[in-house]
């Protein structure tokens, strides 16, 4: 009997010693430099974004939290070289819009798959304009006009492929008109093809087409996104014209597939009160991006839903990996 309780005794003990190792283990974390990769040049808005979030981050995880920028490929090198790593907290990654849009057109296109996204903490909104002398003013004469002159009317946008070229597809379908997309290098000429008047429409990033609209130089007229955006808070959203469409774009950060949960667990909590620390939600609103905050439980359906939007708009205009 004696020796049956031992055993038990034992037993017991090898277990909770067990928990107790597990629990332990992550108790010093991090106990080294965490990398935070950032797969696009510095400068971007992605690269304050993230130095930002470092940040207020390290005061959360011991200051040990540095980034690094591995640009190349449009973000396919970063995020390969970020995927690879080993999933043990040492290595994170900035999590964009890019990720849900690249393996549409590019062949071997890392996935958001390779990732445990540990949050989303801002969004941006595309919008539509038109240069301020135009003949549309709203949206209404743009549909109208296009309605009687089909494929009359261009629509600048940054590249084939890319979240303004399939922002302008879905805003031409959601409004039942043909529009004839003209593709530029990026928002910088689009919009300069705009205020040109070489294009009837242009299509950019909220934020990117503020100074052009302070100097009445470009007309908004419309927002596509879930809600009218703080710099402009007089222009509508496509869904309060009776348009369904929402294209934003979002940022987020993500580890490698497989990371422990204690980790992520940890990597949430500093990330949840680094965004609501007021030194950079300060910085956010002078980047024009819209905070928000979705955790762990909430980031894998949201960025996966914006995967098979894309996705959908890619295979409608033909679009394959190449």
């Amino acid at each position: 009997m004696k020796r049956k309780l031992l055993l038990i005794s034992i037993g017991f003990l090898m277990i909770f010693s067990f928990i107790l190792g597990r629990d332990c283990a992550w108790a010093g974390y991090p106990e080294r430099k965490i990398r935070f990769v950032v797969v696009f040049s510095p400068g971007g808005v992605s690269d304050t974004t993230t130095r930002a979030l470092a940040q207020y981050v390290n005061p959360h995880l011991d200051g040990k939290v540095y980034v690094e920028n591995v640009p190349g490929a449009g973000g396919a090198i970063g995020w390969r070289e970020a995927a690879k790593a080993a999933p043990d907290g040492y290595t994170i990654t900035f999590l964009s819009t890019a990720i849900t849009i690249g393996p549409n057109t590019v062949k071997g296109y890392p996935t958001v798959d390779l990732f445990d996204p540990i949050c989303i903490i801002n969004l941006e909104s595309r919008i539509i304009l038109t240069k301020w002398d135009s003949r549309f003013k709203t949206v209404a004469d743009v549909v109208s006009y296009a309605k009687k002159h089909p494929g009359e009317i261009t629509g600048g946008t940054a590249g084939v492929g890319t979240i303004n070229n399939l922002g302008m597809v879905a805003f031409a379908e959601a409004t039942g008109i043909k529009l004839n997309l003209v593709p530029y290098k990026g928002d910088g000429p689009s919009l300069v093809a705009a205020l040109g008047g070489h294009v009837d429409l242009v299509i950019a990033s909220s934020p990117g087409a503020k100074p052009y609209v302070e100097s009445k130089r470009l007309r908004p007229l419309v927002v596509l996104g879930p809600e009218r955006y703080g710099i402009y808070p007089d222009v509508p959203t496509a869904k309060e014209l009776g348009y369904d469409v929402s294209v934003v774009a979002f940022s987020g950060v993500g580890v490698p597939k497989g990371t422990p949960q204690e980790i992520k667990n940890i990597l949430f909590e500093a990330f949840k009160k680094a965004t609501q620390d007021e030194g950079y939600k300060k910085m956010m609103d002078k980047l024009g991006l819209k905070q928000i905050f979705i955790g762990m439980d909430e980031a894998g359906p949201f960025i996966n839903a914006k995967r098979d939007f894309y996705k959908n708009l890619a295979i409608k205009i033909g679009l394959k990996p190449q």
